[in-house]
């Protein structure tokens, strides 16, 4: 029986290294906790961003607040998205929008998403009821 369950574990880390494209070299640390197989927005928010930013001990600013302040600068899609992108692209005082979470909390890490992952994210926030 153990046998059957340690192939069967062996076989689904095979199956999830094929289906995301990595090797094992590249899953260490904390890329091996932020790599998820959905690319849906919805998804890899609530897998990626909300832990920090939804939780009931926030660790980071509310993203209820972050995205009323980021609609009320950012009168199109395509600038809000664009600005949500550059700054979890490079998270800094410079690019911060939401100046209140860059004084209440600390620095936002870079984060080793994709451009593509981080696109899907600021769309879902963009259109969801958060």
């Amino acid at each position: 029986m153990q046998t059957k369950l340690s192939s069967f574990g062996f076989l689904m880390g095979a199956i999830l290294f094929v289906s995301l494209n990595l090797s094992p070299k590249k899953l260490t640390g904390q890329q091996a906790h932020l790599t998820v197989i959905s690319t849906s927005g919805e998804a890899f928010y609530k897998s990626q961003c909300a832990f920090c930013h939804t939780s009931e001990e926030l660790m980071a600013p509310d993203m209820k607040k972050i995205k009323a302040v980021y609609l009320k600068k950012f009168k199109t899609k395509e600038a809000f998205i664009k600005a949500v992108i550059t700054f979890v692209k490079n998270p800094n005082k410079k690019n911060a929008i939401y100046k209140d979470g860059i004084d209440n909390f600390s620095d936002m890490p870079k984060m080793p998403f994709k451009d593509e992952q981080i696109k899907a994210v600021a769309e879902y926030i963009y259109s969801a009821k958060l």
